[in-house]
């Protein structure tokens, strides 16, 4: 993917793409297969049920060789509660569920703003003004 990128391209080659889909479904159906009939205590084993998500939202999964404006990870989305959970933690800090949620909405809205280039004292400015700003919406 990485040479894909630095030569320019926007997705991977489709004879690539396609051989490692073909690899992906395979594991796939191997997981459903081996985790089809094992017990489990509450229903379905849980191997079972990973295989069955990987195989329905596989169009999701490889969103990203498809389009590279798509990230690989969604770790960027769920940088912002890693701090909140780990003050909740270790040091007893947000000790109201409802505070660290309040925390967390500004700081993922300071967060989109500034991936959209505003300056997040902008877009505090703006939303205290009574005019917030807003992401563009897409269709």
């Amino acid at each position: 993917m990485a040479k894909a990128r630095a030569g320019g391209a926007t997705a991977l080659d489709g004879t690539l793409l396609d051989a490692l889909r073909a690899r992906y479904d395979d594991a796939v159906a191997w997981g459903i297969a081996t985790n089809a009939h094992r017990d489990w205590p509450s229903g379905r084993h849980p191997g079972y049920t990973l295989a069955r998500r990987l195989q329905t939202r596989a169009a999701q999964i490889w969103r990203f060789t498809a389009d590279f404006a798509v990230p690989f990870t969604n770790n960027p989305a769920e940088q912002p509660q890693r701090m909140v959970k780990l003050q909740m933690k270790i040091g007893g800090c947000w000790r109201s569920v409802r505070t660290a949620a309040r925390y967390c909405l500004i700081r993922s809205y300071l967060g989109t703003a500034r991936n959209h280039g505003i300056h997040p004292l902008d877009a505090l400015r703006d939303a205290m003004a009574g005019n917030p700003w807003m992401p563009p919406q897409t269709s």
